[in-house]
């Protein structure tokens, strides 16, 4: 049976966490994974060539698509359900366990078959590594549900920092001692383990105890409409690398890897700090009654603050960028860096749209719509491919500005999300941008970088931007800032606090 966390001391079940606290530890850990992942990027660079990152690419891709089958929704029914009855988190637990264990056996005896698809052998046994992390992800996948639902962020940030440091560390170890491609599998089923045992330790009171499908129409009616939004999603995510693999070679999945690398890095890292606050806090605000929709442009004023300096300003220095992280063997990645920086900017706009949708109750809706976009996504790659990686770079963008503007259409009909006050939420942004951007722009021109000159050409332009972004926050007193302001003005309260009562 399920049960809320403790105090060591007291036995009194834990407080959420409150809402400002959650977003500041989901931001933490973030930007942990951000230490964390980056330089593990830089080292495997250099460690593994692009042809056997494209292997693992197209591997990983693969396990990622039936990563989205293996709870059939569960871990979102139980964040979102109204009320969590004896034997609701059973049946969820019970569904993910059947799901992950079954697809672990289909990846495993299909592999063979994938590999002979992509005319590459050695993929079977990447294959059949990864399908590993199945037999052990029910445990964590409820367990890390749980403590989204009641905001326990600080739990999940141990757990996970703790996956993080012995994935990475064992797959840079296994790629220095010559293990190519199977590196990266390797630590990922370290990373798995890691985390099935800080669930055990670190989220014990939060596990769910026992088995039973008392509740299996509810959780599958549910599962059903959100498994298959889900797998559309990550098949739009996987495409380029299943298209590029097919049509062009594994080369060239490295090469556009590594260009996206940085990119989507924020997009899963700093965008999620506030995604995965967003929808628990969503559903909350709906179950008890709120607008879901006023948070959730909150939530894309924080995104876009975020987002849009820093994807362009990769887009401004993206040569400096590719040859200073990961070496001059990945130069044709520097357009693909440039332009796809552009089509992430703009998909910021409708950020989290799917969360906004099901915790409102609209997971048919949201399904509907992800399936459109990554239809669109897929279509604009296959007929792209034939010209080259930079021209599907390129497709993307206008492709992604029209499905904006479709979703932005079908938000304001199901959440009442008008377009004057998404107006209103994006202009701090906008101007936040500009104000970061024009100062960095004039640098790069002024100063501009070459193969001889990449640190100081990025440096300056830099510092131009972190200028730029520091007067932009305090003319438009984007939120943002405002909240940075508060959290040094409370820093400085305690401060002198403790200064007085050490006095």
């Amino acid at each position: 049976m399920w049960r809320r966390r403790k105090s060591p001391a007291t036995g009194v079940p834990a407080q959420p966490t409150t809402l400002r606290m959650a977003v500041v530890l989901s931001s933490l850990q973030q930007y942990t994974d951000l230490m964390i992942t980056f330089p593990s990027i830089m080292i495997l660079s250099r460690l593994l060539t692009p042809a056997q990152i494209g292997v693992y690419s197209v591997a990983v891709t693969f396990v990622n698509l039936v990563h989205m089958l293996r709870d059939f929704g569960t871990s979102e029914y139980i964040v979102q359900a109204d009320r969590l009855d004896t034997g609701k988190p059973q049946t969820a637990f019970t569904i993910t366990w059947i799901v992950a264990w079954a697809l672990a056996a289909l990846l495993f005896l299909t592999s063979p078959l994938i590999a002979a698809f992509f005319r590459e052998p050695d993929l079977t046994d990447v294959l059949r590594i990864l399908s590993i992390t199945y037999l052990l992800l029910p445990i964590g996948s409820t367990t890390s549900s749980m403590l989204v639902r009641e905001l326990q962020f600080g739990i999940r940030y141990k757990i996970n920092t703790t996956q993080l440091l012995v994935q990475n560390g064992l797959t840079i170890v296994l790629a220095w001692y010559g293990f190519g491609y199977f590196s990266p599998a390797w630590g990922a089923v370290a990373g798995m383990l890691t985390t099935v045992a800080g669930c055990l330790y670190w989220g014990r009171h939060h596990r769910i105890r026992g088995i039973g499908l008392k509740h299996w129409r509810e959780v599958g009616n549910f599962g059903l409409k959100k498994t298959l939004g889900s797998v559309m999603s990550r098949l739009g995510d996987s495409a380029p690398d299943f298209v590029i693999g097919r049509m062009i070679g594994f080369t060239a999945v490295g090469m556009f890897s590594r260009g996206f690398g940085l990119v989507r890095l924020f997009r899963d890292n700093v965008s999620a700090a506030v995604g995965t606050v967003a929808y628990s806090a969503l559903a909350q605000r709906h179950r008890d009654g709120g607008i879901a929709g006023d948070l959730y442009l909150r939530s894309i004023t924080f995104i876009t603050g975020l987002g849009w300096p820093f994807l362009g300003f990769s887009s401004l220095m993206a040569f400096p960028i590719i040859r200073i992280f990961f070496g001059d063997q990945w130069d044709m990645a520097v357009p693909i860096l440039r332009l796809l920086a552009i089509q992430v900017a703009i998909s910021l706009i409708v950020m989290h749209y799917q969360d906004l949708l099901t915790a409102i109750g609209r997971v048919g809706t949201a399904t509907l719509w992800v399936t459109v976009w990554q239809i669109a996504t897929v279509v604009t790659l296959v007929i792209a491919a034939s010209a080259g990686l930079v021209a599907i770079a390129a497709a993307l963008i206008p492709t992604t500005a029209i499905l904006v503007v479709l979703v932005a259409i079908g938000l304001a009909r199901e959440s009442g999300v008008g377009a004057a006050a998404y107006a209103r939420a994006l202009m701090p942004s906008a101007w936040l941008a500009v104000a970061t951007l024009v100062p960095a722009a004039v640098s790069r021109w002024c100063y501009p970088p070459s193969a001889e000159a990449l640190w100081g050409p990025i440096l300056c332009a830099g510092a131009c931007a972190l200028a730029g972004a520091i007067v932009g926050g305090m003319a438009t007193r984007h939120p943002l800032w405002l909240e940075m302001t508060l959290v040094y003005r409370r820093r400085r309260g305690h401060d002198g606090e403790r200064v007085s009562s050490s006095r």
